[in-house]
C-alpha cells in the first residue's frame, strides 16, 4: 500500500480509517474460556490476552508465531540543558551494541527468537557497520534544544510518523506481532514534556531520574520541561504540533508504529515509559488504536502511571526496570503463546471426564 503522509490532515485522514476490532470473535473468546476445566477468570491475564488476539486476529485463535521488535533511535537537543547523565554518543554506540546482539535487548530478542530491527531516525553520530536488520532514515541529526526553540519543525515530525508506519507495512506481511522500544539520550526529558503536556498533572508526579539524574539534575529537568511547555502553550496543541514541540524523533516514529499495527490489524506490545508516551499520544490521534495495543510492562519512571490511570489499562509484568529499549515488552511474547495454546488445548470438564472415566 502506497502511503504520502505532507500535511496533519493526510495523517488525521488516514488514522480515521482504522477499523474496530470484533467483538463477536472477542465474546467467542469468553465463552470457550469459560467452558474449560477451570473456575471462571481463574487464569487472569491470559484470558485478557486471548480476548485481544481473537478481536484483532479472529476466533478460533490461530498461533502468532512470527514475532518482530523494532527500535527507533534518535538523539535529542535538549540534553545541552543538563537533563541526561549520559553523552549523546552514548546513543549511536549503545545502537550498535543492540545491532550486534550484546546490548540487553540485542540479547533477548536472540535469546527468544525474535526479529530485531532499528531505525536511526535522527541519531546525531552515525552507526558504523552494515546490518541487514538496519534502517538508516535519519530525518536529521538530533532535535533542536526544545528549551530554546522548537524541537523539530511539522514537516520533520510527520516524516518521522510516516517512517514507522511505513515500517510496520513493510513488515505487517511476513510477521504476526509486533513489540517496539527507542534508544536516545535525553529522551525521558522530551516523553515526560509530552505527558506534561497532555495530561497537566502536577509536575512532581510525571518527571522521574530517566538514565540515573541526581536530584539537582532532576530539578534542573522539571523546570526545563515546564517552562518550555508554558513557552509553546504546548497544552493547547494538537498531537503533531505538541511532538514538533517538545517531543523526539523516536517518540514520533513510535507513534506512527502503533498507527501502523491498527492499521494492519496487528498487535503491539508496548513497553515501559517512553513507549507508553508514545502510545498515549497514538490513542489521543485515534482511541481505536488502544484496543490493538498489550501493555505489558510497568517501568520505574512515575508518570508511568498517570498514564495507565489515563487509560484505564494494567500492566502484568514489573521487573523493576527502567532501561527502556523495548526490554520488558518481549517477555510477554511466552505468554501470549501460552494463552492461545491454553485456549486451543484446553478440555472442558465433561470432556475431561470422558478421557479419564
Amino acid at each position: 500500500m502506497k502511503i504520502e503522509l505532507k500535511t496533519k490532515k493526510d495523517l488525521f485522514d488516514l488514522t480515521n480509517s482504522i477499523e474496530k476490532v470484533n467483538l463477536e470473535n472477542i465474546k467467542k473468546a469468553q465463552n470457550e474460556l469459560n467452558r474449560k476445566m477451570k473456575p471462571a477468570g481463574s487464569l487472569g491475564i491470559l484470558e485478557e490476552i486471548c480476548k485481544k488476539i481473537a478481536g484483532i486476529y479472529g476466533y478460533p485463535l490461530k498461533k502468532v508465531e512470527k514475532k518482530c521488535h523494532i527500535v527507533a533511535a534518535a538523539d535529542n537537543g535538549v540534553i545541552e540543558e543538563g537533563v541526561s547523565s549520559c553523552p549523546i554518543e552514548y546513543t549511536a554506540i549503545v545502537s550498535e551494541a543492540m545491532l550486534n546482539k550484546i546490548a540487553a535487548i540485542g540479547i533477548f530478542t536472540n535469546q527468544l527468537n525474535i526479529e530485531f530491527n532499528l531505525i536511526d531516525v535522527g541519531i546525531k553520530n552515525d552507526i558504523k557497520g552494515t546490518y541487514p536488520n538496519f534502517f538508516n532514515k535519519k530525518i536529521r541529526r538530533g532535535t533542536n534544544n526544545f528549551y530554546k526553540e522548537k524541537a523539530m519543525s511539522e514537516e520533520e515530525c510527520l516524516q518521522a510518523i510516516f517512517i514507522g508506519i511505513d515500517i510496520i507495512y513493510k513488515k505487517a506481511k511476513e510477521f504476526d506481532i509486533f513489540s517496539n522500544g527507542e534508544m536516545g539520550i535525553a529522551n525521558t526529558t522530551t516523553s515526560s514534556a509530552l505527558l506534561y503536556s497532555i495530561l497537566k498533572e502536577n509536575i512532581d508526579e510525571v518527571v522521574g531520574l530517566g538514565g540515573g539524574l541526581s536530584q539537582e539534575g532532576l530539578n534542573k529537568k522539571k523546570k526545563v520541561i515546564k517552562e518550555a511547555c508554558e513557552k509553546y502553550n504546548t497544552f493547547d496543541m494538537d498531537i503533531v504540533d505538541m511532538i514538533s514541540s517538545v517531543g523526539g524523533l523516536d517518540i514520533a516514529c513510535m507513534v506512527g508504529m502503533y498507527i501502523g499495527c491498527a492499521l494492519n490489524k496487528k498487535l503491539m506490545l508496548v513497553d515501559g515509559f517512553i513507549s507508553s508516551v508514545a502510545a498515549l499520544l497514538a490513542c489521543k490521534i485515534n482511541p481505536l488504536i488502544q484496543d490493538y495495543l498489550l501493555f505489558t510492562h510497568k517501568s520505574e519512571e512515575p508518570g508511568v502511571n498517570l498514564i495507565l490511570n489515563h487509560l484505564n489499562e494494567k500492566v502484568f509484568l514489573n521487573m523493576n526496570m527502567r532501561l527502556g529499549e523495548g526490554t520488558g515488552a518481549v517477555f510477554a511474547y511466552p505468554m501470549i503463546e501460552c494463552a492461545i495454546e491454553m485456549i486451543n488445548t484446553m478440555k472442558s470438564p465433561e470432556e475431561v471426564y470422558k478421557l479419564f472415566n
